[in-house]
């Protein structure tokens, strides 16, 4: 019984009606190629069933240099927080890990998964299995709580992507939400909508892992520069208790919540009228939230995906080891208007 006949880049490009040099470039989001031109590639490519082979890809990327690179096939994704049952089921741990997986396949990786909390591995200890079977490419999930990530590995041997905004103890190529531009979308989406005196709710941790470009962005973008810092209230400084009387005094006309977790620590009447009014936002959208806020939904699926591009490119170029000029790829969110359906009448 013969095998099936594998998929090649030729196939692709027949169907696209393009150029294989053209889907060679598109399957790796080269910037000679429009975005929407490899998006549509890359789905064809998807509904083909076409998966390259890394060890092609490998040598293709230094047969220039007169010299073939073995390539591992192989990613580890490292859960630095949370065990298998957690990463199954939360749903952004759920999103990220999609992404990831989807963008390794198209790529011809096999990800491997590891979880050190849940398995008591030191960075070392990780060290030593990850080089047992051969793998140099290693993907550290975010790091949710606490703004520093304490964990080492024998950085030397591998290629290294952080996703999220966690400080560690050395500087790693990082893939992160884009803060920034979610907080100036959230403000000129407010502003918009007609409101004059937006207030933020945030934390000074997440502020303080984001460079302070939360801060920075509402300050900046805020339209009355001169009233933008006192509509600030950072909720883990200044506790839940005097939001209410906050409130009262500064008398915005519009609020926006850095995370929709945030409502059930701050709803007070005054709260509740204004999303009554429709006057309530949120910077981290959720499907399933019962409120039905608007805001933006941070896209770390594409975030996941771009970090396994990045490090199998790191590994094709043959770079392991801490990075002299460590690369930061911030990924922008989607903004989601709640429309509420109403149920079919009955009968």
């Amino acid at each position: 019984m013969t095998s099936p006949r594998r998929c090649t880049i030729k196939d692709v490009a027949a169907r696209a009606g393009v150029a294989v040099s053209t889907v060679s470039y598109a399957l790796r989001n080269h910037p000679s190629i429009p975005p929407a031109t490899c998006r549509r590639i890359q789905a064809v490519g998807e509904k083909l069933g076409y998966r390259p082979d890394p060890q092609i890809s490998a040598l293709m990327a230094h047969i220039g240099r007169g010299r073939a690179v073995p390539s591992t096939g192989r990613i580890a994704l490292v859960w630095m927080q949370g065990g298998r049952a957690l990463t199954r089921s939360e749903g952004f741990f759920v999103q990220m890990r999609e992404g990831a997986f989807a963008r390794a396949q198209l790529r011809g990786y096999h990800l491997e998964e590891f979880w050190p909390d849940e398995d008591h591995l030191s960075g070392a200890r990780l060290s030593g299995i990850l080089r047992a079977r051969g793998i140099q490419n290693v993907i550290f999930s975010p790091s949710i709580e606490g703004v520093a990530a304490d964990y080492a590995l024998d950085w030397e041997h591998f290629a290294c992507v952080v996703l999220g905004h966690a400080r560690w103890p050395v500087d790693l190529h990082r893939v992160a939400h884009d803060h920034y531009h979610a907080v100036c979308e959230c403000l000129q989406r407010m502003t918009t909508a007609g409101v004059k005196r937006p207030a933020i709710v945030l934390t000074e941790e997440i502020n303080q892992r984001t460079d302070s470009a939360v801060k920075a962005a509402f300050m900046t973008h805020h339209p009355s520069e001169a009233r933008a810092r006192s509509l600030i209230y950072a909720l883990d400084q200044k506790g839940s208790r005097g939001f209410a009387g906050w409130l009262r005094a500064h008398d915005p006309d519009g609020v926006l919540l850095l995370r929709r977790e945030m409502w059930g620590e701050i709803v007070n009447p005054r709260l509740k009228a204004l999303h009554t009014d429709g006057r309530v936002w949120c910077a981290n959208w959720q499907e399933a939230d019962p409120l039905a806020l608007p805001g933006l939904q941070q896209r770390y699926d594409l975030a996941a995906r771009a970090a396994v591009d990045l490090v199998t490119g790191l590994e094709q170029s043959r770079t392991r080891g801490l990075p002299d000029h460590p690369q930061y790829i911030q990924i922008r969110g989607d903004w989601h208007e709640h429309v509420i359906i109403s149920p079919p009448p009955v009968g």
